[in-house]
């Protein structure tokens, strides 16, 4: 071939790719021109729950409980609801999934499951931290004692099994406070099986990070056995009449028996789980100051409060607005 023809023809060759190299436009610069690969990827599934979890409420700490609680532990949570609470400077609500006998002996589910877990929701939604406790013991009769009872090692068995599910949900939902049984000294039908189930209850701290509580009815039995699992311990005090004297040393007995419990087993606190008055046997006058003396005795000396009757039940506050003066007040001070 001549070597002028083969000269024109590498000259074409070089020109052309010249001109694709200035012409055509090439890629952003970027080290993946679709997708990561797949050593740096998550997987779609995976990913989205990160998103999830990154969204979802954060477990808060409460360093001094300032609650309230309904009777049956139910909430509208609505826009006014909520905003009525507020005012009442509570830094969180309880809530009770509620549980009784059926006729065969039986626990049955008396409130759908799905109804408090959506109150546990809305409740952390509005800022509110929750106590989370098993009432099983139905609605209480004449005698203020539970419509059912327990008396036998399978029942500790059965409600064991429901606090397991119940803790499960209260980690998921990141409850601040679980109580696995209301007043399990009322409960059980005799100290022994007490004893067992205080024992047997504390195995939930495996499954629940929150705070764990042993809420008794009053002062609780004279001899409590080892809590070292549990965080805090809260007794029950239900006051229907105006002999002042005698709740002033009652509640003192208690502020002793707890705050020395609390040492004793290194626990985080103690604190008033149930403080209520009956209006059936007290009027708004007596409940306030019931509320007030409450307060003033034992102020610097527990570690929290729930007052009962946030409801227009038997125990109700939520229409006595000297009460309510009360509880803003004093749950608007620093520890």
């Amino acid at each position: 071939m001549d070597k002028r023809i083969l000269a024109i023809i590498c000259f074409v060759i070089l020109f052309s790719l010249a001109a694709l190299m200035i012409f055509i436009p090439w890629p952003a610069e970027q080290h993946y021109a679709e997708e990561p690969p797949a050593e740096n990827k998550l997987p779609q599934d995976q990913g989205k729950l990160q998103v999830e979890a990154q969204n979802r409420y954060q477990r808060q700490r409460i360093d001094f409980i300032k609650f309230v609680s309904s009777e049956n532990c139910l909430y509208l949570l609505d826009e006014k609801e909520t905003e009525e609470l507020r005012k009442l400077n509570v830094n969180g609500i309880r809530i009770c999934p509620l549980y009784s006998k059926d006729e065969f002996g039986n626990i049955r589910e008396d409130i759908p499951e799905s109804v408090v877990v959506a109150l546990i929701e809305r409740a952390h939604n509005a800022g509110f931290a929750v106590f989370l406790e098993i009432n099983a013991g139905g609605k209480p009769t004449e005698s203020n004692e539970p419509e059912s009872r327990y008396s036998s090692p399978e029942e500790i068995e059965s409600l064991y099994k429901l606090a397991l599910h119940w803790a499960k949900i209260a980690e998921e939902e990141k409850v601040e406070f679980f109580s696995p049984l209301n007043e399990p000294n009322l409960m059980f039908t005799n100290t022994e099986l007490f004893n067992k189930w205080v024992s047997k209850s504390q195995e939930l701290k495996k499954f629940f990070n929150g705070f764990l509580v042993l809420k008794l009815a009053d002062l609780g039995p004279e001899k409590i056995p080892a809590i070292t699992n549990y965080d805090y311990l809260a007794f029950d005090i239900m006051w229907s009449d105006s002999f002042y004297r005698e709740l002033m040393e009652h509640i003192k007995r208690a502020v002793k028996k707890g705050n020395e419990l609390k040492n004793e087993y290194n626990l985080k606190g103690f604190f008033f789980g149930e403080l209520g008055a009956e209006r059936s046997k007290v009027d708004k006058d007596v409940q306030a100051e019931i509320f007030r003396i409450v307060f003033e005795e034992t102020w610097q000396n527990v570690d929290g409060y729930c007052f009962l009757g946030w409801s227009d039940l038997e125990f109700k506050f939520k229409d006595n607005e000297k009460a309510k003066e009360i509880i803003r007040e004093w749950y608007a001070k620093q520890k």
